[in-house]
């Protein structure tokens, strides 16, 4: 078996540290034995510290693989990144204000601590989904997916247009017994939106992808969207400080606090970054260093 050709860093490795020692928290945490040792100092950042540490991993790994990687060759695409990723998430924040889907629990008493945590939080959102479909890429996972080719129009991309922006106006102005359940068109409708816009302007464009047939990209993105969705509910389940859903009903089935079927909306959401990011970033960065 041959070796890989390069180091792994030993950010990586501390990146591992920290994973361990906070499952290891995590788990001694929900032990009666145990019970006794306040570990919610400890688990409270569960899920900022656990997704913090996998990028760290996931970047370092990459190293290994190519010899290169975000965190030692391309620092400023990745500050990018959480800082595009912080505002994105506000964005979609700020529609669970309209029609909620979830709640935190456990928050700091202290309002700077509060946002300070949110902004630590919500930046690892881009970076270890982006992180994570690279990783795909690189193993050419799903690489040869094909299907037939879509032929886009000037027509067609602005249907795409006019459907994203019902789906992203409709939903916080519906009825109020309606809008948990419509959270799948928001997590289409700036897709929808967005994606002619970069096909248009020659920025990496799934809808481009489609029109060669290659679906490869997508159903990696999708893969990414399950993966990380799988990860923010496991780290989430356990931590003290952790976001509750609110749940319509007949959506009671779960995975862990999540119903099983809003899990689905992980697939697209990763589109939708992967499309909102190519968006803003095309105006600041030459395209071939956008990755993915």
């Amino acid at each position: 078996m041959s070796r890989l050709p390069h180091r792994f860093p030993r950010y990586g490795t501390l990146g591992l540290a920290v994973l361990v020692l906070m499952q290891t928290a995590v788990f001694c945490g929900q032990s009666p034995a145990l019970a006794s040792f306040p570990w919610w100092w400890i688990t409270s950042a569960t899920t900022p510290v656990s997704w913090w540490a996998y990028i760290l991993v996931i970047d370092a790994w990459m190293y290994r693989r190519e010899g290169k990687s975000w965190l030692t060759d391309d620092r400023s695409l990745l500050a990018l990144q959480c800082i595009l990723s912080v505002v994105f998430w506000c964005l979609f924040e700020g529609y669970n204000c309209l029609m909620p889907g979830w709640s935190y629990v456990n928050l700091p008493s202290y309002l700077n601590l509060r946002f300070l945590g949110y902004a630590i939080a919500f930046a690892t959102i881009m970076p270890g989904m982006f992180l994570t479909c690279r990783l795909l890429q690189s193993y050419r996972a799903w690489s040869r997916v094909r299907a037939p080719s879509v032929r886009w129009t000037s027509t067609s991309l602005n249907i795409s247009i006019a459907v994203g922006v019902l789906f992203c106006v409709a939903p916080p102005f519906a009825p109020a017994t309606m809008r948990g359940y419509l959270w799948a068109f928001v997590w289409t409708g700036w897709f929808l939106l967005l994606e002619p816009f970069n096909y248009r302007r020659g920025m990496p464009s799934l809808y481009r992808d489609w029109e060669h047939g290659d679906w490869s990209r997508t159903v990696q993105l999708f893969a990414t969207g399950a993966l990380c969705g799988a990860l923010w509910e496991f780290w989430n389940m356990w931590a003290f400080t952790k976001w509750i859903y609110i749940f319509a009903p007949g959506l009671s089935m779960r995975y862990f606090e999540m119903p099983l079927i809003g899990f689905l909306g992980f697939l697209p959401f990763a589109l939708e970054y992967f499309v909102m990011f190519h968006f803003i970033a095309g105006f600041y960065t030459r395209e071939d260093k956008l990755g993915l």
